[in-house]
Parts: structure tokens; sequence; C-alpha cells
């Protein structure tokens, strides 16, 4: 959407640019000194070479310059194959790249699909040194299959179902305020959403009630519209395919409290609009719960016990994000600490530090990037060893 690029996708992206240009200036190399035996050693850093980056669409600006900054950065010249429903804005960022001084041949973007396209042939060609991608799991095996002639260096953001975990004692406005962000934001075609809501049983019904009144008040329109929450579907098949698991969720025995129909009136029957849905009383052994919808779709549960929360947080093949809702910082900590998701938030939602690690376990991912993760992954280590007289 117009204010959410204006606000958040293009100062973040020109931030990555900045940070990674300050972290190259600070990261350094090891050096022991062997005095026993006369040698001196250190550790050389160099580019790994032309680095293959694959982007989505969610956001197609911030997530490419994820992987574009830090790899010029260091040193590495950058092949970038977007999305093929969201090409233009690489091509943005290649032409002020090259109004910026950047030599020819350095940022390229190639467009096309991926099976048998632009996206195989980047993940096979011999000269590809390393892969970074950011995607659906299914895509990130596929890619892995591909490069492995090449045993090419991978790091893979991949999907997710994040759990939001709400106990007793949360500050329950900030609670419900952080919950609907994180499922809903950018209408939950966000990786990291927190789709996955578990409540404590004494507030459950409260909570239930006031995500419903919450979600009530976005509002559902024209992107172009700086008062819009929630815009459409990025196509129509992605529409049909959220479409299909809120018919599957029902199903499976989910109440339905909010949503879960195209919307088919005026000017935005003509889009991909669909009703931010709310289903209550699921079950984390359905579908609906354990597959990743990547739509404006929430599900939540009850819990009794902080054991039986982390249980169902950890039942999940994914393992990329997390959210604490409590006061208690002993709680806080203690399920940060076991849960198995590359990311855990605090009382908070997709606040980005980017020293820190960023990544995923199991089907989320492989490696994590940010500070000196990026500097790992983008170079190659080089050990010297120096005989002195």
């Amino acid at each position: 959407m117009l204010f959410r690029s204006r606000t958040k996708d293009v100062p973040r992206a020109a931030h990555n640019f900045r940070f990674f240009a300050q972290w190259q200036e600070m990261a350094g190399t090891k050096a022991f000194d062997k005095p026993w035996d006369g040698t001196f050693g250190y550790e050389l850093r160099e580019p790994i070479g032309v680095t293959a980056a694959i982007s989505p669409w969610n956001f197609p600006l911030m997530l490419l310059t994820w992987k574009v900054a830090p790899a010029l950065a260091f040193g590495c010249t950058v092949v970038a194959k977007p999305a093929e429903q969201s090409p233009v804005t690489a091509s943005i960022l290649a032409e002020i790249c090259a109004e910026a001084g950047v030599p020819a041949g350095v940022f390229n973007v190639v467009n096309g699909f991926g099976p048998g396209s632009a996206g195989e042939a980047l993940t096979r060609h011999p000269d590809v040194a390393a892969i970074t991608f950011t995607g659906e799991s299914a895509t990130g095996r596929a890619i892995m299959g591909a490069s492995a002639d090449g045993l090419k260096k991978l790091s893979f953001e991949l999907g997710g179902r994040s759990p939001c975990i709400v106990f007793g004692d949360a500050d329950l406005d900030a609670a419900v305020q952080g919950a609907l962000r994180g499922v809903f934001y950018n209408q939950g075609e966000v990786c990291l959403a927190g789709s996955r809501i578990l409540v404590h049983r004494s507030i459950y019904d409260e909570f239930c009630g006031r995500m419903v009144a919450g979600i009530n008040e976005w509002k559902v329109g024209d992107p172009f519209d700086p008062t819009t929450r929630v815009g459409p579907m990025v196509s129509k098949e992605h529409l049909d395919k959220v479409l299909y698991y809120i018919d599957l969720a029902e199903e499976e025995g989910g109440k339905r409290l909010a949503g879960g129909q195209r919307i088919t009136d005026g000017a935005l029957g003509r889009g991909n609009f669909l009703e931010p849905t709310i289903f209550a009383d699921v079950d984390n052994s359905m579908r609906a719960c354990r597959e990743e919808i990547f739509g404006p779709v929430a599900a939540v549960m009850p819990f009794d016990t902080t054991e039986e929360a982390i249980s169902i947080a950890n039942d999940s093949p994914y393992g990329l994000a997390g959210m604490v809702w409590t006061k208690n910082l002993d709680t806080a900590h203690q399920v940060a600490r076991r849960m198995k998701t590359g990311n855990v938030w605090i009382n908070c939602f997709f606040v980005r530090d980017l020293r820190l690690p960023f990544g995923g376990y199991k089907s989320s991912g492989i490696g994590r990037e940010g500070g000196d993760y990026s500097y790992e992954f983008f170079t190659e280590a080089k050990a010297v060893v120096v005989k002195l007289d």
C-alpha cells in the first residue's frame, strides 16, 4: 500500500544500504600470534563472488535490499531475480544504483519465472557461487535440489506459521493490537505473521471479542488510500488459495468469528479483496493451523499452562518467528528460550535490528543473515600462517 511503502518499505530499504555500508567498515578479521613456535596466523575475508538474490513479492523493495545491500558492501556482484508478480521495483533499484555510480555489471536484474526459466537458470549456473532466497519452503527445496551439483552456498528465509502467545497477565489492549498487526499487517501476506494465536483460557473469551471489535475498525480498501489498513491479495490465484483454507478451517470445525468472504460489491468487487478472517476454537492438528495460508486469516486457540503453550507453539513444521505477550519477564525469557523459532518478539512485533541474526528453524530456513551473519555468508574465509624468523 502507498502509505506503508512511504513510511516503512522505502525508509527501511535506504536504512539497509546505510547499515551495511557502515558495517563493512567496522567488520574485522582474526589474528593469532604463537611466539612459542614462531608463527603468526591471520584471517582474510574475500567476496564469495557472483550472488543470486531471489526475492518475493510481498515486500519487494525492502526484502530485496536485505540481500543486495550486504552483498555489495562485502564486495560481491549480484544478479537479482524478483518475483514475477513484482518485477518493476527491482528494475527501478537497478536504475538508482546506476545513477549512484555502481559500476556496470555489479548489480544486475533478470526477470522471469522460476522453474524452467530465469530462476532455475540462476540456481544451476556454474558461475553463481551463492544463492540467497526468501519465499515458500517448497521453492526453497527446489532451489536446494537444483543447486546441489554446484555445491553452492545457500541462505534461505522460508515460510512460517508463527505462534503468538498471550498470557493471562498481558496488557490486553497492547496484546490485542499486537496480535491484529501480527496477523493482518500487509493483508496477512507476511512470512513472519503470528497467525496461530494462543490465548490463556482465563482471558480467552474477552480476547476473542476484542479481536473482532478491533478488526472491524480496520479499513479494507484501495491501497492508494492512506486510511486503508487491508489491501487486495496479490493475485486471483492467491485469493483462491486463501479462500480454500477458509473453507477448510470451517470443515475442520473452526468457529468463524469475523470475515471470511471475498468482497464483491462496488469498486472493490473488481479486485482480489478479502474480509479479514478470525477463527476461534481451532485445534493445532488442523491443516488450517499447520499449513502456511499467507493471507488475512487468524486461528485462535486456548491454552491452560505455560508448558502447554510452548508445546503447541513448537508443534509445527515451521519455526520462523514467535510473539509473547506477558508482564512476567521470567515467563517471557523462559518461553523465548524454549520456543523453536529463529525470532522471538516479547510485547512487540516486527522490530528488526540488523545486528541480530535473522532466519528460521526447521522448514523456515537455512542459515542467518544480518550483521556479522551476512559478513559470514557473503565472504570466504582464508587462513594465512606466516613463519617468523
